[in-house]
């Protein structure tokens, strides 16, 4: 059986949505919008920044904001185009990375969910991530987005493996912390059904644990201010206990 090492969320593309069917992009969608109305933002349009397979990009759009997602997967992309086509929606689907994007265009808010802010490997990354924002942000913009915890990944995810098996596809994932660098590594493996046959796949992801500090530090050197961190979905400050935070943010 040949093996193939691809980009991240290439093949994970494939079975994305039904891998993570447990996730309540409702109740996500609904706590965004209720972040709005908390800091006076009505948006005319919104930037989903890694929005995946669209799934809150579909569910914002539905609401009547006008939305654009970007992603730096293909795989991912073509999902989220069949999707809004499948539910008459229509959305600027754009291809580019979080981290250096180019649109022509500014945004009353800027989105980046699902702890994909981990995906900026280095203080650097994240830096630059925040910069490229800014310059898409008009003015009075809500830049809101959240990170996964070091308790996150220790309790739910260090050496842990998960798989499953399915008609079409399997997959195996395990995942490794590393305490000194504060990476998480995340070995994938897809066996996707081909007429009689299976290929298999690999990919690999890298995601950086940030303290809020960090955070706080990087959005102030990038002309943000930072309106809150909670503890998500709540409007409770985020503890030591918080599996996910989620940050609002405003240019100065």
């Amino acid at each position: 059986m040949s093996m193939h090492l691809t980009p991240p969320y290439e093949q994970f593309s494939y079975a994305y949505d039904r891998m993570m069917k447990n996730v309540n992009y409702t109740r996500w969608c609904d706590y965004i919008v209720s972040l709005f109305n908390m800091y006076r933002c009505s948006p005319r349009n919104i930037l989903d920044l890694a929005c995946g397979t669209g799934s809150l990009t579909i569910l914002l759009a539905s609401k009547g904001y006008k939305v654009t997602g970007v992603d730096r997967a293909e795989g991912m992309l073509n999902v989220a185009r069949e999707k809004a086509e499948n539910e008459d929606l229509k959305i600027t689907l754009q291809q580019g990375d979080m981290i250096d994007f180019e649109i022509s265009e500014k945004f009353d808010a800027i989105l980046c969910t699902y702890d994909s802010i981990n995906y900026a490997i280095n203080e650097n990354e994240l830096s630059m991530m925040f910069e490229t924002v800014a310059k898409h942000l008009a003015s009075n913009g809500l830049f809101i987005f959240d990170v996964t915890t070091e308790r996150n990944i220790v309790e739910h995810f260090h050496n842990k493996t998960f798989s499953e098996n399915h008609q079409d596809y399997s997959y195996i994932w395990k995942n490794t912390y590393l305490y000194n660098t504060k990476m998480c590594r995340t070995f994938l493996t897809f066996f996707i059904r081909d007429g009689d046959l299976f290929r298999r796949y690999e990919e690999i992801h890298q995601q950086r644990i940030y303290e809020v500090s960090t955070v706080s530090s990087l959005l102030k050197t990038t002309g943000f201010k930072l309106l809150s961190a909670y503890d998500m979905y709540t409007f409770n400050k985020w503890t030591r206990s918080s599996d996910r935070i989620n940050f609002t943010a405003r240019l100065v």
